[in-house]
């Protein structure tokens, strides 16, 4: 029986070692990140952490490009390895971002969250305040699908776990767009005046999420406007504290659990790495 060939190749570093490490699997990269951190001779050189990461239709292929295209620097040293390399981690990220577009997986979702110029902005400020592009190595934890399929339309949904952290619906003739996001009950104190001024003014409101799957401080605010205008609430003081203070926390508990979120399956690794770079681009 053929094996599959649609997975994930990442590229790793560590501060105790000077190689990256160039790999392929089956698996969320997450869940390969464990085994490798856990497992000889690479424990011993790590913690490794995820740098970037593609899903592709054929990893091993990919892999043996990659590899091939770095066997002169490949490190001969470490005994029972072969996917080292005395390697800069931007050569190696420009090389997986140069493979052939054909071999990522979900291009046309991806193509149009980058034809939506506004959209790619808001998600890219929701991912920076709430810490979730500093939290790659928990994807599958958290789970990002782009344009899914629900009654009404989705810009996107954002789990962690099963608990839904945030959503923007598509707007309508008859209906406004809509942006949900969870955050910590904090966010009922006189000191964040000013951001429940902003939602209530943006004919949204702010309630306790009371629904099962949340933790005891979550709270969930709604409002409605267009990205253009949606992202201004990143600005607003106490903004990032609030929703840091419950985003955060809830990882934290799930990466506790062990446990991959339900949603795994529907998770976007693709467009994350979009995101990543993108971030990476407007920062430089």
């Amino acid at each position: 029986m053929e094996k599959s060939k649609q997975g994930h190749v990442y590229i790793l570093e560590s501060d105790n070692c000077d190689c990256i490490k160039i790999g392929g699997t089956d698996f969320p990269p997450a869940k390969r990140l464990r085994e490798i951190n856990e497992t000889e001779p690479y424990k011993t050189l790590g913690p490794w952490r995820i740098v970037d990461f593609r899903e592709v239709s054929d990893w091993r292929k990919v892999e043996h490009n990659l590899h091939y295209q770095f066997r002169d620097v490949q490190n001969h040293e470490i005994k029972n390895q072969k996917e080292l390399f005395h390697l800069n981690k931007k050569v190696a990220v420009d090389a997986l971002c140069a493979i052939n577009p054909d071999e990522v997986l979900y291009r046309p979702k991806i193509d149009r969250l980058f034809q939506e110029e506004r959209f790619l902005k808001y998600i890219t400020e929701l991912f920076k305040a709430t810490g979730i592009l500093n939290c790659i190595d928990m994807q599958g934890i958290w789970t990002f699908a782009l344009f899914p399929s629900t009654n009404g339309g989705r810009f996107f949904t954002l789990n962690i776990g099963s608990h839904e952290v945030a959503f923007s619906t598509v707007s309508k003739k008859d209906r406004k767009q809509e942006n949900y996001i969870v955050v910590d009950k904090m966010i009922f104190d006189p000191d964040f005046t000013e951001l429940q001024n902003w939602i209530l003014s943006h004919n949204g409101g702010i309630q306790e999420a009371t629904y099962s799957t949340a933790k005891e401080r979550a709270a969930a605010i709604h409002f409605e406007c267009e990205f253009s205008e949606t992202i201004d609430i990143f600005k607003i003081q106490g903004f990032r504290r609030a929703v840091i203070a419950y985003w955060y926390d809830t990882l934290i508990d799930k990466t506790n659990e062990n446990k991959f979120s339900t949603y795994e399956r529907y998770h976007n690794y693709n467009a994350v790495a979009r995101i990543l770079e993108y971030s990476r681009e407007k920062d430089t």
